[in-house]
């Protein structure tokens, strides 16, 4: 969770679109979905070359088109990855690591070992994985957080017998934020799947007592392109309700780069601190923005035939449109509008696709972006059917190794709860009765 830094701290906190702040939900309505949709079981053919079609999800390319004996057992790992199976998709990537003589399979193979052994907490095999690399991981600004938490004790999850229960307030972004409690001081955080890890701000990991590495500073880029400087750290104990993290890894960042300001003159934002991706996936969440209630407790682990909810470096979402057509979304809860990228342009209609541009904001301040807005697009998630009356379509999609169709953010869930169960890979929408 450490390697590309443009998406560790929060993807799109707000969108000013025409001067004007936009966080409604008036180009979205969430409904029942009223038949089952078909899966779609074959892409169109459209990447020729081996890592253009694995980077884009199409795995069908090895059934299709004569590749290596590597080849087959790289994609055998990314399956084996995106299903939940890390161990032994460690275990494949290893062995294809120290075996294959091809600089751009090694290449590739160190980017997905680099997400597999930050998820589970591997400091020493990162810095084993550096040391094997010719120009080592440092351009990704990995090994100075894995030098530093790999001085740390390992960190430890303490459940209460019953779900912890928390009044959730939402930022002016739309993004849900609950009370926690850092080595005893109560502060308030954001819920960002987006965020690689979870985030301190420096004057409150000041005021906490955090234990900090300032002596391995980087240099990070965020969702806004604007480079910063950030400082890996330890929360010696978080406490979400009567949960209870001992030793949890984070990044300290400025206070003044976790504040957005419109114009770069008037505050809208500042942020205590973000619950992040290395918190949230070891939790079962229900995220009610109707109410204002998150309710958090241990996953348990049981059987899920249809999992969508993955993680490859981010997690994303597996959605497909009405027609059954597969769509791979980030998961991104820090973003307050839902987006699509450049390679859904392959998959959707784009007749009445218009220009625009809009201005986006996130850690370190902000950037004006060209965009398409497409009309009238409906995706599908779980028994719910996500209608966008207008989409935007932006950016190239890529984090890491693969490319995304777009970005699922907390406005799909504005009028009902939110269900995170990556554990048992489930992510679904509760409407209230009647909607």
């Amino acid at each position: 969770m450490l390697y590309k830094l443009e998406t560790i701290l929060i993807g799109i906190l707000i969108v000013v679109t025409n001067c004007s702040i936009n966080i409604n939900t008036k180009d979205l309505n969430v409904v029942p979905l009223e038949t089952d949709i078909p899966m779609q079981f074959t892409v169109p053919d459209n990447y020729h070359d081996f890592w253009n079609a694995i980077q884009h999800f199409d795995f069908d390319y090895i059934n299709r088109y004569k590749v290596t004996d590597e080849q087959l057992n790289f994609v055998c790992g990314l399956e084996l990855m995106i299903t939940g199976n890390f161990d032994d998709a460690t275990e494949l990537f290893s062995t294809l690591f120290l075996s294959t003589d091809d600089s751009l399979m090694k290449e590739n193979i160190a980017t997905v070992l680099q997400a597999l052994l930050s998820y589970d907490y591997k400091w020493d095999k990162l810095i084993e994985l550096d040391s094997q690399l010719p120009a080592g991981l440092d351009e990704e600004n990995t090994i100075a957080f894995a030098r530093a938490f790999n001085t740390m004790p390992q960190e430890r999850i303490i459940f209460p017998d019953k779900p912890v229960a928390l009044p959730t307030k939402l930022s002016i972004s739309g993004v849900p934020i609950i009370e926690v409690t850092v080595n005893g001081k109560k502060q308030k955080f954001w819920i960002d799947t987006g965020a690689e890890m979870s985030v301190l701000a420096s004057d409150i990991a000041r005021k906490c007592r955090v234990s900090e590495f300032r002596g391995e500073l980087v240099q990070m880029g965020t969702s806004t392109e604007i480079v910063i400087d950030s400082w890996p750290g330890v929360i010696e104990e978080l406490q979400i309700g009567d949960i209870t993290i001992e030793n949890h890894p984070i990044i300290v960042i400025d206070e003044k780069n976790l504040e957005f300001r419109l114009f770069k003159i008037f505050k809208l934002i500042g942020i205590d601190g973000i619950l992040g991706w290395n918190a949230i996936m070891n939790l079962s969440m229900e995220i009610d923005f109707k109410n204002g209630l998150t309710t958090i407790k241990k996953p348990e682990k049981d059987f899920n035939p249809e999992p969508n909810f993955h993680f490859v470096g981010v997690p994303f979402l597996s959605l497909t449109d009405t027609l059954g057509t597969p769509f791979h979304f980030f998961f991104d809860t820090g973003a307050n509008k839902s987006s699509l990228c450049e390679p859904s342009l392959l998959k959707v209609d784009t007749l009445h696709a218009i220009q625009s541009k809009s201005i986006v904001g996130g850690a370190g301040g902000s950037q004006t972006i060209k965009h398409i807005k497409l009309p009238r697009q409906a995706f599908v998630l779980g028994q719910n059917c996500l209608n966008f009356g207008n989409i935007d379509v932006h950016g190239d999609g890529e984090y890491y190794f693969l490319f995304f169709d777009g970005i699922i953010g907390s406005d799909i869930a504005k009028s009902g709860t939110l269900i995170l169960d990556f554990q048992n890979g489930r992510c679904e929408l509760e409407l209230p009765d009647g909607e």
